[in-house]
């Protein structure tokens, strides 16, 4: 709710004195504060699943991260078990604002929750994906916490959480096309809202599973580039 707060009370007098008529064109709903709020929503739970680097920066710092490599745990079990944690708490604390989004934009239907289950369980396994790529960078570099923190304060912004992204500049829209949360909140406000998708919505869930695919096997061969590296060189600065 705070993530979203500045952006849902501007949006509020935006909806409330009529001046919102660029947005509807661009997005097909009138809800802005619905808009923002879904996507505050589906931010923090795609951010809890690949935060899981914040918790192996953690275990770096305090000294215990060689003590949990030598149990038999494995580096996925590691990895479900931190951003399952992460999942969970981000469930119980979105409670209200799930509640409060279903009374201003209400209840999507039977057959909807069906298409946004399918939606947010693409965009997990692409948020695994990316999770796995900095969980790697995060064993081989001793200053990848400054990229963790840049991607977390960037990526909200090419991923539209708070304006449709046709309005960032030119030079940013690829890059913003190449993030599969793009497509997978694009089509959740798309369901949710009924508003417009960037394409044809079984065209853009079939590009948000292929680059999610895409996401998984890339994140999962760089973790362990990363990791042999590391155990060769240790940690380096970039």
């Amino acid at each position: 709710m705070l993530f979203a707060l500045p952006a849902i009370v501007l949006g509020y007098w935006g909806e409330q004195l009529g001046g919102l008529q660029s947005f509807v064109a661009a997005t097909g709903t009138p809800q802005y504060v619905s808009y923002v709020l879904l996507g505050a929503l589906y931010w923090n739970f795609v951010e809890g699943a690949w935060s899981v680097a914040y918790s192996l920066h953690s275990a770096m710092r305090s000294g215990v991260l060689e003590s949990i490599f030598v149990t038999k745990l494995s580096h996925l079990g590691m990895i479900l078990a931190w951003s399952g944690a992460r999942l969970l708490g981000t469930t119980m604390h979105s409670a209200l604002a799930i509640a409060l989004l279903i009374g201003l934009a209400g209840w999507p239907g039977g057959v909807v929750i069906g298409q946004i289950a399918l939606v947010l369980a693409l965009s997990l396994l692409g948020s695994y994906g990316l999770s796995f790529i900095l969980f790697g960078l995060t064993l081989r570099f001793r200053d990848a916490d400054s990229l963790l923190y840049t991607v977390s304060n960037i990526a909200p912004l090419l991923g539209g959480v708070f304006f449709p992204i046709y309005i960032l500049p030119s030079f940013m829209r690829p890059f913003s096309l190449a993030f599969p949360f793009t497509y997978g909140l694009d089509a959740l406000r798309a369901l949710w809202l009924r508003g417009r998708s960037i394409l044809p919505l079984p065209d853009q869930l079939a590009l948000l599973g292929a680059l999610a695919v895409a996401y998984l096997v890339l994140g999962w061969w760089s973790m362990k580039h990363f990791e042999l590296l590391s155990r060769r060189h240790g940690l380096e600065g970039f």
